[in-house]
């Protein structure tokens, strides 16, 4: 069979060999310096990262529709936002990831929109009984729409700076599938947080768990009592743990440097052009390899509850072939049904674009419901299914199996398509030429 992996024969060393290599392009340079100037942000610059991110988060990192209006009501016009490049960290300043977790129909509702805010406000008060001082830098949790634009909500409020650069490089179902786990850095605490009731009051915790899973669990049984959502801010650190200035030490190994300029561009292209082909040819210009993996029409959605996530199936179809997009909140696995092979699975990642106006938008925002999500995309969408293959950062063998895990479990529940599970990762390179061979 076509999808039997043992029929496939790959080197060792074929995630350098294989793999396509790209010139560095012209663009390149705007992933470090972009928006204004000065390193300051406008709102339109944090849209921009928005789209982007939300392109970038293969199907997940929260729904765009949802994004977007958090970002008209948490962010003004006048507000004006900062980051910072990993090369210029302040070597004393502190930081921590600052996240929001909950159901999105609840947060559509109007709930959890102060939790994030609540977390970084606890974070700091940590700090600074412990003797530290307040939070420095805020980092993204992942490339997504939603999670990318929660530390530039904080910065709007506070002022802070957020890091160009993020621990996942896309969007990640569980919380230990980040380059910052992987490396062991110090997790504790970890600080839950509810939203401000009327009253101007929130409940908080603050916990010591054994490692990501542990913190995840805790966070989902927090939310669960706080109207599905919670505030999350953890790992703490110092701009000398993250601070890539010298290429000699291995700072840069724990995390993805520059994705929020690239956000910022691949956003850009799509607010101001609203060209499909031109975006393909702007994204084809960096250096991260980008495929075309399928075009049609999106025929179907079904999700099913697997472990507290939504495990789905997306199905589009051009007419003479049929395309399978496996989800579990993000996607992980594309599978062409009518050449029953594998075209690309996770650490790569699927990533959607409407053809129309190259609207991007995740697996949530497909046949949502239309008076909460006004960015919902309905079945028959004609869409482009986009590839990208993963920073190398992200082939490491402890994530890739986290990954292959993953897979496993979603493609667990749809035992009636039949596909078997990949026993090992295969880069995207590799099962393009296979597949279309």
């Amino acid at each position: 069979m076509l999808n039997d992996l043992n029929n496939i024969s790959i080197q060792q060393s074929s995630f350098d060999v294989d793999k396509q290599v790209k010139k560095i392009g012209a663009n390149d340079y705007k992933v470090k310096d972009f928006g204004p100037g000065n390193y300051q942000l406008t709102k339109k610059d944090i849209s921009y990262i928005v789209y982007g991110a939300c392109f970038l988060a293969s199907g997940g990192g929260g729904p765009i529709g949802l994004a977007l209006l958090f970002m008209d009501k948490m962010i003004n016009d006048t507000d004006v936002m900062y980051y910072v490049n990993p090369d210029n960290l302040e070597a004393n300043k502190n930081i921590a990831f600052v996240a929001g977790l909950g159901s999105p129909d609840k947060i559509f509702e109007g709930f959890g929109q102060t939790v994030s805010l609540n977390a970084f406000l606890e974070m700091n008060n940590y700090l600074t009984q412990s003797g530290q001082e307040p939070l420095g830098y805020l980092i993204p949790v992942e490339m997504g729409a939603m999670n990318t634009l929660i530390p530039f909500i904080i910065s709007a409020r506070k002022g802070i700076a957020v890091i160009n650069g993020d621990p996942c490089g896309r969007a990640a179902p569980e919380m230990s599938m980040n380059l910052f786990n992987i490396n062991k850095l110090p997790l504790n605490p970890v600080i839950l947080t509810s939203d401000t009731d009327e009253y101007g009051h929130y409940e908080k915790i603050i916990v010591q768990v054994k490692d990501a899973d542990d913190a995840e669990n805790q966070a989902r049984q927090f939310a669960k009592s706080h109207n599905s959502t919670a505030g999350m801010a953890c790992y703490p650190m110092q701009g000398a743990d993250l601070n890539c200035s010298n290429l000699s030490d291995k700072n840069g190994d724990k995390f993805i440097q520059w994705t929020v300029g690239f956000a910022w561009n691949l956003g850009r292209n799509i607010i101001e052009s609203k060209n499909y082909n031109e975006f393909l040819e702007l994204l084809d210009s960096f250096s991260l390899s980008s495929y075309t993996l399928f075009e049609g029409i999106i025929t179907h959605k079904e999700e099913r509850k697997i472990s507290g996530f939504d495990a789905g199936k997306i199905t589009i179809s051009n007419g003479n072939e049929t395309f399978f997009i496996y989800y579990k909140n993000e996607s992980l696995l594309a599978w062409n049904a009518t050449r029953k092979c594998y075209v690309a699975m996770g650490p790569d990642s699927i990533n959607f674009l409407a053809r129309k106006d190259a609207q991007p938008f995740s697996n949530a925002d497909i046949n949502s419901n239309p008076e909460k999500n006004p960015k919902h995309i309905p079945l028959g969408t004609e869409v482009g299914v986009i590839g990208l293959g993963a920073y190398e950062k992200l082939q490491n063998t402890e994530l890739v199996n986290l990954f292959l895990l993953n897979i496993q479990e979603t493609l667990a529940a749809f035992p009636e398509d039949h596909v078997l599970v990949p026993h090992r990762y295969i880069p995207l390179s590799n099962l393009m030429s296979h597949c279309n061979g």
